[in-house]
């Protein structure tokens, strides 16, 4: 009669599954089950216990809601109360000496006349109406050569003559001026084509003219400075020569001076070639 081998006697089942193996790794410690249906059992329980937890929180959130519903309820019955009671008629005019919750009105009784008060009138005034209104006349001028053309400045009235001289500017002044035309400033850009002529004492002379012009026409004078000039050595040093007086002959008298000699010195990209 044949024996059963040593190795079938050790075989484990698994209560859930029924299922038999020989590998102790296929089962849970206790040998009870198999490592899968431990695994299946651990999901159901974690299921079992979200699906408590929702139905409380649904519980919860239903109570809450009935909450909400009843408080509105009463709060729009307190208001119907309310305004019932402000629609209901007043109650009849109380008799003198007759009791009225527990007060008793007094004859001949009543209010001080008010003294009625006087009402100032309140003038309204925009502060930032002096920024934003332009006015209908310019109170600035700006003239010049071509280098004023893209000029571009609010209330300023600007004439361009392309090539002009330091005597052509002070004669068109002197027909602005013939208009009855006055200003509260003017800036004069000019003496850049005189200094190619080499007569710088005349170039003096004429600047003090068209400035002494300008101060009968306006509250205040301003002289644009010459710019930088590298075409060549010679022309480089009038024009530097030119614009070292014209800044002290401004400052010594009462002439604004715009120095561009030092703003637009190694700024190439500033400029641009005239014409």
């Amino acid at each position: 009669m044949a024996t059963p081998s040593t190795s079938a006697s050790f075989a484990l089942s698994c209560s859930v599954c029924r299922m038999s193996s020989q590998n102790p790794a296929s089962f849970t410690d206790d040998r009870s089950s198999c490592v899968k249906c431990s695994v299946v059992v651990a999901l159901e329980a974690r299921v079992s216990e979200l699906e408590e937890r929702l139905s409380g929180d649904v519980v919860k959130a239903s109570v809450s809601y009935s909450q909400i519903v009843a408080g509105t309820a009463v709060r729009s019955n307190s208001a119907r109360e309310v305004s019932q009671a402000e629609a209901s008629p007043a109650a009849g005019p109380v008799q003198p000496g007759q009791d009225q919750d527990g007060f008793v009105t007094v004859r001949g009784g009543g209010s001080a006349k008010r003294t009625p008060v006087a009402h100032q009138t309140l003038h309204v005034q925009n502060r930032f109406s002096p920024l934003s209104a332009t006015p209908a006349e310019p109170d600035t001028l700006v003239i010049g050569s071509s280098i004023v053309r893209d000029v571009k400045i609010p209330a300023a009235l600007v004439r361009c003559y392309p090539g002009a001289r330091v005597g052509d500017i002070e004669g068109n002044l002197k027909r602005l001026k013939q208009g009855g035309r006055r200003f509260r400033r003017i800036v004069i850009h000019a003496g850049g084509n005189d200094v190619r002529r080499r007569q710088s004492e005349v170039l003096k002379l004429q600047v003090g003219a068209v400035c002494e012009l300008a101060k009968t026409m306006s509250d205040t004078v301003i002289y644009s400075g010459p710019l930088p000039n590298l075409v060549n050595d010679e022309m480089y040093s009038r024009h530097l020569s030119f614009n070292c007086w014209l800044s002290r002959w401004c400052e010594q008298n009462d002439v604004g001076y715009v120095n561009n000699w030092s703003a637009f010195w190694g700024k190439p990209k500033l400029m641009r070639r005239d014409g």
